[in-house]
């Protein structure tokens, strides 16, 4: 073998054990940094996430459940007084009656009765939309008739039968509201459980 042939398998070794053989790559410390933190921000975003998501939604269920159980409660203190039937009667009076007649009609109802819509209208934007807005118009009808109807209100200084027709629609569609509202919760707790 002659010296240049020798020369030339080193060279070949040379070259071929260079690309066998591995440098240390000097970004692989960074790389694997990076890439723990991200694992870790993900490992820890997801559960905190989802725990805030379920407190989301158990807050808007309770929040439901509670102005719910209120219109509940009033419905049934608006049937068992009988408001709206006295309406009626009022309202029946009056037609049979020659125009003119004007008949007083007033309840003192505290101002409290609406406490925890009162207490809560500032979260009612965390319930279903299509339930936060049938709450918010019962709310405000059934508010229009208290107002109407208290001492020193409409009602109560005399009134004529287009008032008390009026009003009679309009408490009769809050108690409509309130009575699907009802109806609408009762069958949602009934399919969930």
């Amino acid at each position: 073998m002659s010296p240049e042939d020798a020369h030339s398998i080193a060279e070949t070794l040379k070259v071929v054990s260079e690309l066998t053989s591995s440098k240390p790559n000097e970004w692989l410390p960074l790389y694997a940094a990076l890439g723990g933190a991200i694992a870790g921000a993900i490992a820890s975003f997801f559960p905190t996430w989802l725990i805030e998501r379920r407190r989301e939604a158990a807050f808007a269920k309770q929040i439901e459940s509670c102005l719910l159980a209120e219109i509940s409660a009033l419905v049934e203190i608006v049937d068992r007084r009988g408001y709206l039937s006295a309406l009626k009667d009022v309202t029946d009076y009056l037609r049979q009656n020659p125009e003119g007649t004007y008949c007083k009609f007033a309840v003192d109802v505290p101002s409290h009765y609406s406490r925890v819509y009162q207490d809560n209208c500032k979260h009612i934007g965390v319930v279903r939309s299509d339930i936060a807005q049938e709450i918010i118009v019962f709310h405000q009808l059934v508010d229009a008739v208290v107002q109407d109807m208290k001492p020193n209100g409409v009602f109560s200084e005399g009134a004529t039968l287009e008032t008390f027709e009026e009003m009679e629609v309009i408490f009769g569609e809050a108690m409509d509201i309130a009575r699907k509202l009802l109806q609408k919760h009762n069958q949602s707790r009934k399919a969930g459980a």
